[in-house]
């Protein structure tokens, strides 16, 4: 298969009925019993994923193959390349088709609002959240436009540091207007912040036992 290295092919996911804590996905056996009980969408959130889907499923076959993941980055501003956008897919392909059905796109989206450890591949999950974001499909999100998922996953207490992952500590252009974000730079926060969840992860692992 295009993109899909030995050392892919050999691991867990390529074997259908692979139980969850074996799945390719990502899930540690640690966290897998913790994902499974946490996977819970909020209405708003599921009429947003579902919007983003149709969107960007432009063949209209109820599948996304990597040639719509790629035009929808390119789109955004940020083109990938054809091996990148392969290896998104296969993280999240249970059924092995080299595409994501609807239900494997809701799965992806369900485990990693899930994972509080940093395990789950969120490459997909990036793309996805922030066109929840951007309903106008402008290529870039403000701070109002990530009010009402964010209230509804996080609830108020923890709005403002949700906040503050995305955009920082500057929520405001230097002209005063709210500012408004690319793509490409939500991703480098994205990957800020998952690089500081895997650590966090690491150091409480590492902690010694009272």
């Amino acid at each position: 298969m295009a993109g899909i290295s030995d050392e892919m092919s050999k691991m867990a996911g390529f074997r259908r009925a692979v139980p969850l804590k074996n799945n390719h996905r990502g899930a540690t056996l640690e966290n897998s019993d913790y994902l499974t009980s946490k996977e819970n969408v909020q209405p708003v959130e599921l009429e947003a994923l579902k919007r983003v889907f149709k969107w960007l499923d432009t063949k209209k076959d109820d599948r996304l193959c990597w040639q719509e993941i790629s035009d929808a980055l390119i789109r955004l501003g940020h083109k990938t390349p054809r091996e990148q956008i392969e290896l998104w897919i296969w993280e999240v392909d249970d059924d092995l088709d080299n595409m994501v059905g609807w239900d494997e796109f809701l799965t992806m989206y369900q485990r990693c609002i899930a994972d509080s450890t940093g395990m789950e591949p969120r490459n997909l999950f990036n793309l996805a959240q922030f066109l929840m974001y951007d309903k106008e499909q402008a290529g870039q999100i403000s701070v109002e436009q990530t009010l009402q998922i964010i209230f509804v996953r996080r609830g108020r207490g923890e709005l403002d540091d949700e906040i503050r992952e995305i955009f920082g500590e500057k929520q405001k252009a230097d002209d005063g207007q709210e500012l408004k974000i690319s793509f490409s730079q939500f991703l480098h926060k994205a990957n800020e912040r998952l690089t500081k969840m895997r650590w966090t992860k690491k150091e409480v692992s590492k902690a010694p036992r009272k």
